[in-house]
């Protein structure tokens, strides 16, 4: 029967092994998900936001400037 390992040296050689691949983890995901993807014939092209994200940004800023403004009306007086 093969010895159990601890955690501690897994958890090391998966972080290790994350950190060499940047083209896996959560935050790759979650730049993905904003984002429009990638040119694979430019790779240093500038990506723009998707329109889903931009929309719910600003939505997200109107409504909070309308509850920033009525809450406390004497800030912007």
């Amino acid at each position: 029967m093969a010895k159990p390992l601890a955690v501690k040296p897994v958890y090391d050689v998966l972080r290790h092994y994350a950190r060499n691949r940047p083209d896996i983890g959560a935050g790759k995901a979650m730049v993905d998900g904003v984002l429009e993807p990638a040119s694979p014939f430019d790779s240093k092209g500038v990506r723009l936001p998707k329109r889903w994200f931009v929309l719910v940004s600003l939505l997200a800023a109107f409504l909070f400037a309308c509850f920033g403004y009525f809450a406390t009306p004497t800030l912007f007086l």
